[in-house]
Order: structure tokens, then C-alpha cells, then sequence
């Protein structure tokens, strides 16, 4: 769960970066976005590590995006912030290493994998400038 937390509120954060073109400080971005600005760094750090944003350190720094918002994918997002397992992984959990368990975990990797592309691809439709309106 704590992963879908973090893409909900990194996408918050872009979206607010873009909205101008000014710097902005993380504690700026997380009261408008009601975060906590220590998990916002957090989140900004790993964007800041896929080049999605800059950040400039420093007294005048601040994050700002590395690319047009137009160019940024919720898919590119997702994956920066994706550090688990999706929750529908879990699933495998319920399987077990008898014959029944071993037959139904085939297809429910299976699912899995139809989830994942799924996911990517609705994610690959949406950029943050689709959510600026």
C-alpha cells in the first residue's frame, strides 16, 4: 500500500512543479499537497534519480521538473516509486507447494502478468500534463 501512496502523492508533487516554472522547496510542495515533507524528499529524491526532476541544493534551491510535463509518463512515475511488489503478487502467497496450490499459481501468474501489462500500458497513456486541468 505504501507504494501507491508514494506514486498518488510524487504525481501530486509534479503536478504542482508543473503548474509554474518556478523552483519550489519541498516544504512548499508538501503543504499543498499535505504531506509529510520528509516522505515528500524522500519521494522527490527517487525522482530526482529517474531524471523526471531537478534539484538544486542550497539556501535559493528547490525542485523543479527536468522535462516538459508533456514528456513525463504516469508509467515513467510509477516505476521511479516502485519499490515492492505489486499487491497482486500476493497472491502466490496463498498458493501452496501441493498439487492444487502448484496448478492454481501457473494461472494466477498468469493474472499477475496480464495486470502488469494492463497497468503499464494505461499508465504509458497518461502524462502529467493530462492532469493539469
Amino acid at each position: 500500500m505504501a507504494q501507491i501512496k508514494r506514486f498518488g502523492f510524487g504525481v501530486q508533487a509534479l503536478i504542482v512543479l508543473a503548474s509554474d516554472s518556478e523552483q519550489r522547496s519541498s516544504t512548499e510542495i508538501a503543504e499543498h499537497i499535505h504531506c509529510e515533507p520528509t516522505a515528500l524528499r524522500k519521494i522527490l529524491s527517487q525522482l530526482a534519480e529517474a531524471g523526471i526532476v531537478e534539484v538544486k541544493q542550497g539556501r535559493t534551491g528547490g525542485y523543479q521538473l527536468a522535462r516538459s510535463p508533456q514528456q513525463i509518463t504516469l508509467k515513467e512515475v510509477y516505476k521511479s516509486l516502485h519499490e515492492e511488489d505489486p499487491l497482486w503478487d500476493r497472491m502466490l502467497d496463498t498458493t501452496g507447494n501441493h498439487l492444487f496450490g502448484r496448478k492454481v499459481r501457473v494461472s494466477f501468474q498468469k493474472i499477475m502478468t496480464d495486470i502488469s501489462v494492463q497497468v503499464d500500458y494505461v499508465l504509458g497513456t497518461y502524462t502529467i500534463a493530462d492532469l493539469l486541468d
